[in-house]
């Protein structure tokens, strides 16, 4: 078959993007039970789990205040128009001055 070189496929605006993840036996266990009394798939389980984590400005400053110390940067969460969004910020670095003699 030969392909159309002018043609450019269109990209889905709801195209979802894979992220694997590993879980120790235990929290897979959970996973696996809460997602049986759901009905729903151990995958879809976990991808609205973090939806509600990411929606939530608690969760995300709590997870952020567990490693500030790793990061120059933080998000800040701010709802616009009903909606959280994420505005990326560079910390300002702590100097420490001194005494003078």
């Amino acid at each position: 078959m030969r392909k159309d070189e002018g043609r450019i496929r269109s990209e889905r605006s709801d195209k979802k993007i894979r992220v694997n993840s590993s879980f120790n036996k235990k929290v897979h266990e959970k996973l696996d039970r809460l997602a049986m009394a759901c009905g729903i798939t151990k995958t879809r389980l976990a991808a609205y789990l973090v939806e509600l984590c990411l929606h939530n400005e608690t969760i995300v400053n709590f997870v952020q205040d567990q490693y500030k110390e790793s990061s120059r940067f933080r998000i800040i969460p701010s709802k616009i128009d009903g909606e959280l969004k994420f505005i990326f910020a560079e910390k300002k670095l702590k100097i420490s001055r001194q005494p003078t003699l």
